[in-house]
């Protein structure tokens, strides 16, 4: 299966490990849950989808290298202490809490949340002196004298022997005490989580038009360490667009560095260099805002099968950028809006408004960095929560200039009404993109095959789904060669976005305020 579909089947495994009766006892009891046990060549997303499931599921997730334990930090130091056994006073040897353990109470303190997820990686290569300890774990769930709590699901992977040497193979009475899912490298489930992730277009341009390239590792046997993965894509994706960012050349030196396949290397770094000359020529923006040339047209029309690609698929991913920019931003105003509500009530009722919006900063710094702790929230979340905190330190600062609290609630007025402008302004701008992508589209090509392409790869973006079907255009994702010429676009002009802050004024008047 592919990792998709693994994790899954790993999601599935967990949430029926937490149900619980009407008592509260989990209904399969801690010793009785097999780990998850995913089997998989290296690169290819293992540990990214458990903090998906851990995003998903609001658990926690403590993750650990199992190449990397030794004995003391996988069941603890050994220590004497003297113990009375039937009135004899004896010295015993025993261990300290393990570090794996002490770290999931730790994480279940910092965050208040009580279950998780222990996720135990490469655990087909522990050091030998470990490895006797792992069948005792595996069934019952302890290290040393120490057992994990009930609500934590412990969940492993490795990789098949061939792809590493230190690989042991786990014997029957291991095998029978695990949950085993086996994964492997696809391309089109891969390209879903790329779209979704705006890596670079021109890696995913390039992976479509050569999936054959997206994977390969060579056999440990054969002491070939040329290899490539999907993880080195995704690397390479963030480092590419920083050099962009900062006018530093995107060269075969960099690529080398992640796609260690000189052949396929080579080959990417034609392809790169040749993305830029398309994508230049085009004058993308000209085409986004509505303003191709007729040669732009004719060109895009004359194109070839690759340089065709590369113009659908950037306009698709700039579509797709701006649509999800817009949800980003919109989830934004919805919330700020509860929390500059209770800032104004609080304001009318004589708070400062240091006090006000420190309480609503520091809270929600918190709550951040809890959940960065327990790894329960996605990168998207975390750059929206980022924002709302960047925002309420701009209010306070704001409103420090206001000379009483009735101006204050005013000045707070005023700029959220401004931010609400602001963002409709971002929603209205990403539907004319996606219209003026789409018209561009059937003005050039007609209704056919490219404009199927252009939805089909819309399709694969749960961000771009989720826009278009948050603003009304489903329409158009289900038969993109229907009758689309003919739509009334008109009335997608106004986006109507509305979120008010009320003015309690007429409050703080019965009070004898003001």
């Amino acid at each position: 299966m592919n990792i998709k579909e693994a994790k899954e089947q790993i999601e599935h495994a967990i949430r029926s490990y937490l149900l619980k009766d009407e008592y509260g006892d989990y209904l399969i009891p801690l010793e009785r849950q097999r780990p998850v046990f995913l089997m998989g060549p290296p690169g290819i997303g293992k540990t990214a989808i458990m903090d998906q499931i851990a995003q998903e599921m609001h658990v926690n997730l403590v993750s650990y290298a199992m190449t990397h334990q030794t004995r003391e930090s996988a069941i603890g130091q050994p220590m004497i202490v003297e113990k009375n056994f039937i009135g004899r006073e004896v010295k015993v040897s025993e261990s300290t809490m393990s570090e794996v353990i002490a770290n999931i109470y730790e994480t279940m303190e910092e965050t208040g949340i009580k279950e998780g997820i222990l996720f135990l990686d490469e655990i087909n290569c522990v050091d030998q002196t470990i490895a006797p300890m792992m069948l005792q774990f595996l069934q019952y769930k302890i290290f040393g004298k120490h057992q994990i709590p009930e609500g934590w699901v412990v969940t492993t992977a490795g990789n098949p022997s061939e792809y590493n040497h230190a690989v042991t193979e786990f014997d029957i009475a291991t095998l029978d005490r695990l949950k085993k899912v086996d994964c492997v490298a696809d391309f089109n489930c891969w390209k879903e989580f790329a779209l979704k992730a705006q890596l670079h277009t021109s890696i995913i341009t390039y992976l479509t038009e050569f999936p054959e390239n997206f994977y390969g590792v060579a056999c440990a046997d054969e002491g070939n360490q040329s290899f490539v993965t999907a993880r080195a894509w995704e690397d390479m994706s963030d480092m590419m667009k920083l050099h962009e960012e900062g006018g530093v050349p995107v060269d075969l030196i960099l690529i080398e560095q992640y796609i260690q396949n000189h052949d396929i290397a080579f080959d990417f770094n034609d392809f790169y260099n040749y993305y830029n000359e398309v994508k230049d020529a085009y004058k993308i923006d000209t085409i986004l805002s509505g303003n191709a040339s007729d040669e732009i047209k004719q060109n895009a029309k004359a194109a070839g099968k690759e340089e065709k690609a590369i113009l659908l698929d950037v306009l698709t991913a700039e579509a797709a950028g701006a649509m999800q920019y817009s949800r980003e931003t919109t989830r934004l105003l919805k919330e700020m809006q509860p929390i500059l509500q209770d800032s104004v009530e609080r304001l009318g009722e004589g708070f400062s408004n240091r006090e006000v919006f420190s309480q609503h900063i520091m809270r929600r710094q918190k709550e951040l960095e809890k959940q960065i702790t327990a790894r329960v929230i996605s990168a998207s979340n975390k750059k929206v929560e980022r924002w709302i905190i960047h925002h309420l330190e701009h209010y306070l600062d704001a409103t420090t200039d206001a000379r009483d609290n009735r101006r204050a609630i005013l000045m707070v007025m005023q700029m959220f009404d401004e931010k609400v402008k602001e963002v409709k302004g971002i929603a209205q701008g990403a539907v004319s993109v996606f219209f003026n992508m789409i018209l561009f589209v059937i003005e050039v090509y007609g209704i056919g095959e490219e404009l199927a392409t252009v939805f089909n790869t819309l399709a694969m973006n749960s961000n771009a789904v989720k826009f278009i079907k948050e603003y009304g255009f489903e329409e158009f994702m289900g038969d993109p060669t229907g009758n689309i010429p003919q739509a009334d676009y008109s009335h997608f002009d106004d986006v109507k976005i509305d979120y008010t802050v009320e003015d309690p004024r007429a409050r703080y008047m019965k009070n004898g305020g003001y």
